[in-house]
């Protein structure tokens, strides 16, 4: 009788600290995920006359997306604009503001429902690319 007497104290000691275990973790997870908040990311318009023709690439991050894009510019007309690496969440679409970017010849367009925090860090990565070619 006192050996499963025994075993079972043992058990229970296991599933309490399991349990603790796991509210702990639990714990940091809310810790951690509290922590992340996106960065606001200003996005400045740059006068594409003032950029030099090549390709340039550059990168943003605003601690929950990170992108990276190459830009050609050439006679001061931004003539593509490629994603090299785009690390979102849920901001997939955003990568079509590319389009608008080309089309208007302006990072001052608007960014696209449902993923602004992906548009904004794709426009600043462009941003930070063109600038290179002043």
């Amino acid at each position: 009788m006192k050996i499963r007497n025994k075993a079972t104290n043992k058990k229970k000691k296991y599933v309490k600290i399991s349990i603790a275990l796991f509210f702990v973790f639990i714990c940091i997870i809310i810790v951690i995920v509290s922590n992340l908040k996106p960065e606001n990311l200003v996005v400045k318009d740059i006068d594409i006359n003032n950029v030099k023709n090549g390709i340039y690439t550059g990168s943003a991050d605003n601690n929950l997306v990170k992108a990276t894009v190459s830009v050609e510019v050439n006679n001061g007309k931004i003539q593509n604009i490629n994603i090299l690496k785009h690390d979102h969440l849920l901001g997939k679409p955003a990568e079509k503001i590319t389009t608008s970017i080309i089309k208007q010849q302006s990072l001052d367009v608007d960014a696209i429902t449902s993923a602004t925090y992906s548009s904004n860090t794709i426009r600043k990565a462009v941003e930070n690319a063109l600038r290179k070619g002043e």
